[in-house]
């Protein structure tokens, strides 16, 4: 007359499986030395850009040669690479929460482009902004503040990369960051 329902347990989550795990290790494996590899080119890049923007502020000339400015440049530039690297191995991706690379409905070359694409727009808005701080700061003076007043010693225009590679990064940063999907 009665009879027992058997209840059967919820099957184990996907990453549980050896293969998924691996699968999904290695495209964030991947996926961050690609995006390494990019953010590395787009900081040499925007040294150049920073350069040519502030041409009160002869950057790469002042610190070239000087051990400390060298070191205070280098940091904010490792800086830079730490927020991209954090950024593009924490990134919102569905392959992150989907059980492997395999069961995506979407290419992940297409989550790359639109990753690359956005990056680019956040590079490229960086720059503006860049523009915009220099032109406010060299230019207009408020306060009395000179912004090229920092070429006068290479320390000081280090420290000045090192407070930009910060800017650049949080915005790599938050470009990875933000949602393809």
């Amino acid at each position: 007359m009665f009879q027992m329902l058997q209840i059967e347990p919820p099957p184990p989550p996907a990453w549980t499986d050896p293969v998924v795990f691996l699968s999904g290790l290695g495209w964030v494996l991947l996926r961050t030395f690609i995006t390494f590899v990019v953010v590395f080119l787009i900081g040499i890049v925007s040294v150049r850009v920073v350069d040519l923007i502030t041409p009160g502020i002869s950057e790469i000339s002042k610190i070239r040669g000087n051990p400390l400015a060298t070191g205070v440049f280098a940091a904010g530039f490792f800086f830079y690479l730490a927020a991209g690297m954090i950024g593009s191995m924490t990134s919102p991706l569905p392959i992150g929460t989907e059980p492997g690379v395999v069961t995506l409905r979407i290419n992940p070359l297409v989550l790359i482009g639109y990753k690359l694409v956005t990056l680019l727009v956040a590079v490229l808005l960086s720059y503006l902004f860049a523009a915009i701080y220099y032109r406010i700061l060299a230019k207009i003076e408020p306060f009395g503040l000179d912004l090229d007043d920092v070429d006068k010693e290479p320390v000081s225009v280090a420290v000045y990369l090192f407070g930009y590679f910060i800017f650049l990064g949080a915005a790599v940063y938050t470009a990875l960051m933000l949602p393809v999907v």
